[in-house]
């Protein structure tokens, strides 16, 4: 009996230890568990399908916002490779390079001439001339009006005529596209001019320079320069230099704005 008891003792002895072990074991782990901080988690990297979709230009849109605009540069053409010198008699030396056209001190003129097809009406051309030498005309650009040819003439009569030859007979330094200026030994001029239905334009560094009405007139050019037909340009007594020689068709919308323009009542 008392060895039964002894080992019933025994029994809760061992059980209660056990016990004992488990709850401290338990508290143990609770606490360093507790104590530990917990681990930042790095910035996540968006997986590729998580990426924000490029949105791709729509079409129409950029048909919309571009309607009504005319691309110029698109339309313009590069005039090279078909210069020849022009025969005036006692023309000066002559450099025909694709960027750049040099004509030297003529008695007295010096000029080329394009020979390919060409537009007369309904176009623009534009090229770049300079003064090296001289006192005169250094740019003359001669170009189609219709069947009929003009000059447009920078420089001329001693050095500051600017005007359009000719018109009714009359040379450019005595019709109504008459003006003066100065021109810089050295410096680049921008030369354009224009021949729609209604009238021609000419232009120098983008500034109108002479504007002429076609109707009721009569056009045609001196005949030192038919060496100049249908398009060239020459000096007189001058040392110039001329590039980047273009020409573009009007766009039908251009076009069109003449033809209005044109309609308006005169005052």
């Amino acid at each position: 009996m008392i060895l039964k008891l002894i080992g019933q003792s025994n029994s809760v002895r061992f059980a209660s230890l056990t016990l004992g072990t488990l709850i401290f074991s338990a508290c143990l782990s609770a606490t360093l568990i507790a104590a530990t901080p917990p681990q930042q988690k790095s910035a996540a990297q968006p997986a590729a399908e998580d990426k924000p979709a490029q949105k791709k230009a729509d079409p129409k849109v950029a048909d919309n916002q571009n309607a009504g605009k005319t691309n110029k540069e698109q339309a313009w053409k590069s005039l090279k490779d078909k210069w020849v010198v022009s025969q005036f008699g006692g023309d000066g030396p002559v450099v025909i390079k694709d960027k750049l056209i040099t004509m030297g001190l003529g008695d007295p003129l010096t000029g080329i001439r394009w020979e390919a097809e060409l537009p007369k009406e309904n176009y623009e051309v534009e090229l770049e001339a300079r003064r090296r030498e001289g006192f005169d005309f250094f740019c003359a650009l001669t170009f189609p009006v219709g069947k009929k040819h003009v000059s447009f003439i920078l420089g001329g009569w001693g050095g500051g005529v600017v005007g359009i030859s000719s018109v009714d007979g009359f040379d450019a330094s005595e019709n109504e596209t008459t003006s003066f200026r100065n021109f810089e030994t050295d410096r680049w001029y921008k030369v354009r001019a224009r021949v729609d239905a209604h009238q021609i334009q000419c232009w120098i560094d983008n500034k109108p320079a002479a504007e002429q009405i076609r109707q009721g007139h009569e056009f045609d050019i001196r005949y030192e320069m038919d060496q100049c037909v249908p398009l060239g340009v020459a000096a007189f007594q001058c040392k110039s230099e001329v590039r980047n020689i273009r020409i573009r068709k009007l766009t039908t919308t251009e076009i069109k704005a003449a033809d209005k323009e044109a309609a308006k009542p005169t005052e």
